[in-house]
């Protein structure tokens, strides 16, 4: 399908593979826009990027803007060598990650990073959340975590891993796909928050022997494409309305 893209002053079609960069930036947006409508879209930073296929490249979110203000003008082609190919608008100096990542796994398509404020919380603890829930299991021995927010450091500590905790920072996701990345990414706020509020208290985390049955079950069950799903309810419910 060909989308008509406005860049800069100009409107074009552009095609790469079978997905537009038309469709690639509404995707951005609507990510963007989700994400923010569950808290995470409140402050200055956190960044959304698309890798570009073929390309050494992404789309990315500009850094004046929260994620609840985020449109198709406010997301950006960036180059592997940090160049902003799209005209007039600058990004965050944190982009620099994305790059490092994107080069050292190539399996990775899409990257979320937010400061929201249960995995900031979390993020503080300097440690992954522990299995208080049957969706924590997505993080078992999935959630890496790193010395400090060097940038130059959060790639290799990330490693193999679909999460990393930057302490008194915020969080990445990873994924193959958006839906995978942002999906864990609102499942992780809400699963840190569990963990902030009990940790000390006297509840007990899920058993080991239980962690892997509940992984697969969630797994098999959709949920983090059906979070997608209601991420993009509530993206598409905020542009709506401000039409």
């Amino acid at each position: 399908m060909h989308i008509i893209l406005r860049n800069a002053l100009t409107w074009r079609v552009v095609v790469t593979g079978t997905v537009t960069e038309a469709e690639m930036i509404d995707n951005v947006v609507v990510a963007c826009r989700g994400l923010a409508q569950f808290g995470m879209g409140d402050l200055i930073g956190g960044h959304v990027s698309l890798r570009v296929p073929g390309e050494d490249a992404y789309f990315c979110n500009t850094f004046d803007r929260t994620l609840s203000e985020v449109t198709t003008d406010d997301v950006v082609k960036v180059a592997f060598d940090g160049s902003v190919l799209t005209p007039g608008r600058y990004v965050s100096l944190g982009l620099t990650f994305h790059t490092g990542i994107y080069q050292l796994r190539p399996d990775v398509n899409a990257i979320v990073h937010t400061h929201g404020y249960w995995i900031t919380t979390q993020a503080a603890f300097a440690r992954p959340p522990l299995m208080w829930h049957n969706l924590a299991t997505f993080f078992h021995d999935d959630c890496a975590m790193v010395e400090d927010d060097s940038f130059e450091a959060i790639a290799p500590a990330l490693g193999t891993k679909s999460t990393i905790l930057i302490p008194w920072h915020g969080a990445i996701t990873v994924a193959d796909t958006l839906s995978t990345a942002a999906g864990l990414h609102h499942t992780l706020e809400y699963i840190c928050r569990l963990d902030v509020q009990l940790a000390n208290t006297g509840a007990q985390p899920m058993p080991p022997d239980m962690v892997l049955k509940m992984r697969e079950l969630v797994t098999r069950a959709g949920y983090l494409e059906e979070t997608w799903q209601l991420l993009r309810r509530a993206g598409h419910r905020a542009l709506a309305a401000e039409r």
